[in-house]
């Protein structure tokens, strides 16, 4: 399918920017939340793969959005979402909601949020992000603490929206495969530093998704997890989503970064889902 290149404006004048592949109508929809470094551009592998419309959404501070690296607040991102999928639902039957890494974390906030509403239908999560190893905790506590240090030291007062912490991921942390290491070396939306706010805003999301997870309703979960994942704590994760009643999960042989690796395989995964309804 050809990509075209969408935006929605939010309320307080903000444009969020997407990524859409196929139709602008239909039965169903599938919309994807990246991860926190990424943007919905590394999403295009699978895009380019599903017969189904595909979504793939830029969050507040990424991508193709205004104030790159840079979240006021959790509660703002998560808003953006929900009121993005209601806009969609006027033309599509469905919305399936999805996410990737930090992505299915935020999809969780939206969904408990959206948890009386027909919107999303579903949820499906790649590589979902909810606990992670603990070496990647040590590094980003050690960064933000680093920062931060050095900022108290210097007597510096950073512009609220100046991002001055560093992501401390690596192309390595995702996949091992060169053509995509190479991308992500490359990729000039990446974030490679976000503000103090933004930082916070992750917590708040992560913490609120581990709580709301139960009350995402009745809908049915699917979580498609990397085999060699650096970065996901894959038992601790599976063990939590097993928690809801209606939850399938699928293991493939990749990386996080599935959708680089194995896009046909993920794309048949979720087709599979979406059409069992």
């Amino acid at each position: 399918m050809t990509e075209a290149l969408l935006e929605f404006t939010q309320p307080d004048g903000y444009r969020t920017h997407y990524r859409l592949w196929g139709p602008a109508t239909g039965p169903d929809l599938v919309v994807m939340l990246h991860g926190g470094m990424s943007h919905s551009g590394w999403q295009a592998p699978l895009g380019t793969r599903l017969a189904i419309p595909f979504a793939a959404v830029d969050l507040r501070g990424s991508g193709r959005n205004a104030l790159r690296g840079h979240i006021p607040a959790g509660e703002l991102a998560v808003a953006d979402i929900v009121r993005l999928l209601r806009h969609l639902a006027a033309s599509y039957e469905r919305i399936h909601l999805a996410g990737w890494c930090f992505g299915a974390q935020v999809a969780t906030v939206v969904a408990a949020e959206l948890a009386d509403e027909a919107v999303p239908a579903d949820l499906i999560m790649v590589s979902p992000g909810f606990f992670f190893t603990e070496r990647y905790n040590d590094v980003l506590d050690r960064s933000v603490d680093a920062a931060l240090a050095v900022v108290k030291e210097l007597g510096l007062s950073p512009e609220p929206t100046r991002p001055y912490i560093a992501v401390p991921l690596r192309a390595s942390d995702f996949t091992d495969h060169r053509e995509w290491l190479d991308f992500i070396d490359n990729d000039p939306l990446r974030l490679v530093h976000v503000t103090e706010a933004t930082i916070d805003a992750w917590e708040h999301i992560a913490v609120r998704s581990e709580k709301e997870y139960a009350r995402i309703g009745a809908r049915r979960v699917l979580a498609v997890f990397g085999r060699k994942d650096r970065l996901v704590d894959n038992a601790t994760v599976r063990e939590f989503l097993g928690s809801h009643p209606d939850v399938t999960t699928h293991e493939l042989d990749t990386g996080h970064a599935v959708h680089f690796e194995a896009p046909a395989a993920l794309a048949a995964l979720i087709t599979a889902f979406v059409e069992a309804r």
